[in-house]
């Protein structure tokens, strides 16, 4: 019989043991850099919100406010010319 090759000696096992090996280190050493990168950004982010002199809770609660008068002048800017060109007379 021809098939007595086996599967050992066509392929070369301590390489691939040695590549697995090195993907698997590679790979902790990956996860432990992202790892460390994530500390240092979020302890980054807090430092920069502690030397805001406005809180981001607050800045958001003012960018809101921007928007909601943004909106409602948009929203009376766009009836006074709506009622312009049906032919009406722009309301004071």
């Amino acid at each position: 019989m021809m098939g007595s090759d086996t599967a050992e000696s066509t392929f070369s096992t301590g390489v691939i043991r040695a590549g697995a090996a090195l993907i698997g280190g590679g790979l902790m050493m990956a996860s432990v850099g992202m790892a460390i990168t994530a500390v240092a950004v979020a302890r980054g982010a807090a430092a920069w919100a502690r030397q805001r002199e406005i809180s981001p809770s607050a800045m958001a609660a003012g960018k809101f406010d921007q928007v909601r008068h943004a909106t409602l002048a948009g929203a009376h800017a766009w009836r006074e010319h709506a009622d312009v060109g049906n032919g009406h007379h722009a309301r004071s």
